[in-house]
């Protein structure tokens, strides 16, 4: 009888969907998650493992349904709310993809936040995400920053946001805006933890760390000071991130009507 760990090695390779459908009923945990995860798995082995007893293999299966729209439409109306939360963030990184529109309507009704704030991220469509802008929840407002079609004067209302986290979101999470005047005007910005949340920002402009730099809480004064002070504090890798995620959010398409 095969080991669990080579039986979730197979379960990770396989192609084929009968050996992948014998595979999702194996007592290990491990080897039903592999099954959950493998995009090769069919539409009904993953129908079964959204209802798996445990919680991590259901939450893969959730997050395995890119080329499943009618799973898609079922999990969507799943009462586990981190299913629900998993399936918002299908498309996270494929901007010129998305959830069809009633899927997304369904998730921007959703009563968990964190579903809303997963499509405040995602979605594609300007009405669903006029409406999470106007989110009662901060969370929800502050996902809105890392949708990469956002536009200036949306990010002009979160960075005047009447919540401090939901202004610092703007300032750390936002990719092609907020853009260098707007970060100016954060880096004045009433909340310190929003003036240093600008400071570690590795895009920012320089004239905002030295605004900073005089600033009177302390902490935030030093932090500047120390960042003017040397060239290379960010490593390479930071800021080559943060250049990829603002020419990503230059090259995808606005939303759709």
């Amino acid at each position: 009888m095969p080991t669990v760990r080579a039986s979730a090695l197979e379960a990770t390779d396989a192609k084929d969907a009968n050996v992948l459908r014998s595979l999702s009923t194996h007592p290990s945990m491990s080897v039903r998650y592999a099954v959950a995860d493998n995009p090769a798995t069919d539409d009904e082995t993953i129908a079964l493992l959204i209802d798996d007893p445990d919680e991590s293999v259901r939450c893969t299966a959730a997050s395995n349904l890119t080329e499943r729209p009618s799973l898609q439409r079922l999990v969507a109306r799943s009462s586990k709310e981190w299913l629900r939360a998993a399936l918002a963030s299908t498309f996270l990184d494929q901007d010129d993809r998305s959830l069809p529109r009633d899927v997304q309507r369904a998730l921007m009704a959703d009563t968990f936040a964190e579903t809303r704030s997963r499509i405040a991220e995602t979605t594609n469509y300007l009405d669903i995400f006029e409406t999470l802008l106007h989110d009662s929840d901060d969370r929800v407002r502050a996902a809105c920053a890392a949708n990469p079609r956002i536009e200036r004067e949306q990010m002009e209302r979160l960075i005047t946001d009447r919540r401090w986290e939901v202004r610092a979101s703007a300032a750390a999470r936002g990719m092609r805006y907020p853009d260098d005047e707007q970060l100016l005007r954060l880096a004045q910005d009433r909340s310190v933890g929003v003036r240093w949340t600008v400071v570690h920002r590795p895009d920012r402009p320089r004239a905002a760390l030295e605004l900073i730099a005089e600033d009177d809480d302390e902490m935030n004064a030093h932090a500047a000071k120390s960042v003017l002070g040397d060239d290379d504090i960010n490593s390479a890798q930071v800021t080559d991130s943060a250049r990829a995620q603002r020419a990503r959010a230059e090259g995808t398409l606005g939303f759709q009507g």
